[in-house]
C-alpha cells in the first residue's frame, strides 16, 4: 500500500510539473461519478461493486499543440467493495464536438493499482484465487472514452468507459474495464 501511495504521489508531482505556470493556466475541469468494476469490453467480470471516480483536467500547455493540444488530467478510481481494485492514473484527454452540445473524449495514459499481480500469491486462498483476476503490473497503460452532452456553459453529463492493461509486458495480462456515469464541471 505504501508504494501505490508513493507512486501516485509521483505521478501527481508529474501532472502538476506539467500544468505549471509557464505550462499552463491551471485547473480546466473536475469531474464526479460512479463506475461499475470490471464491466464490459476486453476484461473478465471479475471484480464486483461499484467505483467512485474523482478526475482533474487540466488546461493544454502550448507545448502539446503538435499533438491536438490533449488536457493533461489525473484521477482515480476508488473501489467501494473490499477486494475489488482501486486505481489512481493520469495522462492526456483529446476531446472532439459532434454536435453543438455533444461530444467524445479520448483518453491515453498510465494507471497504479491495489489490484491482484500474481497468481501464485501465498496469501491468496484457493477459493478466492479461482475467482480472481491478475493484473500482472502494478503500473499499467490506461486508454478512456466518455460520450457527452454539455447540459449547460459549465456543466456535462459522461458516459465513461476505461480500460487498464499491461499490454503484455507482465506474465498475466487479464486487464480490467470500468463503465459508468459522470458529471464535469469547468472553471
Amino acid at each position: 500500500m505504501r508504494a501505490l501511495v508513493y507512486t501516485t504521489a509521483l505521478l501527481f508531482a508529474a501532472t502538476l510539473f506539467v500544468t505549471t505556470p509557464g505550462h499552463a493556466r491551471g485547473v480546466d475541469e473536475a469531474r464526479f461519478g460512479m463506475t461499475v468494476q470490471g464491466f464490459g469490453g476486453w476484461s473478465p467480470d471479475f471484480e464486483d461493486g461499484a467505483g467512485i471516480n474523482l478526475e482533474l483536467l487540466f488546461e493544454s500547455p502550448k507545448f502539446l499543440s503538435v499533438l491536438g493540444s490533449p488536457r493533461p488530467l489525473v484521477g482515480a478510481n476508488i473501489a467501494t467493495v473490499s477486494g475489488s481494485t482501486s486505481q489512481f492514473y493520469t495522462g492526456f484527454e483529446w476531446t472532439q464536438y459532434f454536435a453543438e452540445r455533444f461530444f467524445v473524449n479520448g483518453m491515453l495514459g498510465g494507471v497504479v493499482h491495489n489490484g491482484e499481480t500474481d497468481p501464485f500469491d501465498p496469501v491468496l486462498d484457493a477459493n478466492r484465487a479461482m475467482m480472481t483476476q491478475y493484473l500482472g503490473c502494478r503500473v499499467m497503460f490506461r486508454l478512456g472514452a466518455d460520450i457527452g452532452y454539455d447540459i449547460s456553459e459549465r456543466v456535462s453529463a459522461q458516459v465513461h468507459w476505461s480500460h487498464i492493461s499491461n499490454a503484455g509486458l507482465c506474465d498475466e495480462n487479464e486487464g480490467l474495464d470500468n463503465l459508468g456515469v459522470r458529471i464535469g464541471y469547468r472553471f
